[in-house]
């Protein structure tokens, strides 16, 4: 297959798997130029492969057929791909981080290890005009332990989908042309801003919870009529007589925060915005 590649840094081992099949990648498509898409702009740049950072639309689409591509392959991209209906001739599928119908959307990593851990898993399906709504080519669960958190299961995903796409590859005409319609399923919201922030009646556990879902994109602390967002923070439990919310100790280094059963480290260093 000659593939149009729609995506980032984060999967590009996705790239060397088509090629490890015998697949050739004709162009790539990424969100604008970004930090979080440096690795496979120089990939394009030393394979000669021409890059597209602007939305993709039926014009653009159209020329990539009379190109020669006839696989449109989606991972980690955050437009949506048109599809009209004379596209019946070329291969489309994308890679959703959910066992779907369960868990469309746009952040269902942060959902699975917040409270949707039976849906973790990783889905390949057709696309369509609507996001994470076409027909499943193949699916696997995946395992969580106990303390997963958003940049572990990151990782894995980012391991394990290169290996399915292999499996895909190896048997791909027959799951293509055998994939199944979508239930009903769910969607889940996206998870914004005021979903993370810290509320200092919260136990350590449930603080810990809200960390391990957000990542590397952080929580939010309101302290001293100031908005933080951190991430990495640290929390212990003791007994203690401060007022919940309260600042214990304040140094160069760290913000120690009262919650009701024990204390939350900032660290000022891992402040990514004060908003």
């Amino acid at each position: 297959m000659n593939i149009a590649y729609f995506g980032n840094d984060w999967h590009i081992g996705c790239l060397e798997t088509f090629k490890n099949n015998g697949h050739t990648i004709g162009h790539i498509f990424i969100n604008s130029e970004q930090p979080f898409n440096q690795v496979i702009r120089q990939y394009a740049i030393d394979n000669q492969i021409p890059v597209t950072i602007t939305k993709p639309d039926i014009k653009s689409i159209k020329s990539l057929l009379q190109q020669g591509i006839d696989c449109l392959f989606s991972i980690e991209y955050a437009w949506l791909i048109p599809i009209s209906e004379n596209l019946s001739d070329v291969f489309t599928m994308n890679v959703h981080p959910s066992m779907l119908p369960y868990g469309r959307g746009t952040t269902p990593v942060s959902w699975i290890i917040n409270s949707q851990a039976q849906y973790a898993g990783v889905t390949f399906h057709k696309l369509t005009n609507e996001f994470d709504s076409g027909d499943i080519i193949y699916q696997k669960p995946l395992s969580l332990a106990q303390d997963e958190s958003f940049e572990t299961l990151m990782i894995k995903l980012h391991l394990t989908i290169p290996q399915l796409l292999n499996e895909v590859l190896s048997d791909f005409n027959t799951l293509y042309h055998q994939a199944k319609k979508q239930g009903t399923g769910s969607t889940w919201p996206k998870i914004e801003i005021n979903d993370r922030v810290i509320n200092w009646n919260m136990t350590t556990n449930q603080i810990k919870a809200l960390s391990a879902a957000c990542g590397r994109f952080g929580i939010v602390a309101r302290l001293n009529n100031e908005t933080l967002l951190v991430n990495n923070i640290e929390l212990g439990q003791i007994t203690h007589e401060y007022p919940k919310g309260t600042i214990i100790k304040e140094d160069d280094d760290t913000i120690v925060v009262a919650v009701s059963d024990g204390f939350v480290i900032l660290m000022k260093r891992n402040i990514i915005e004060r908003i």
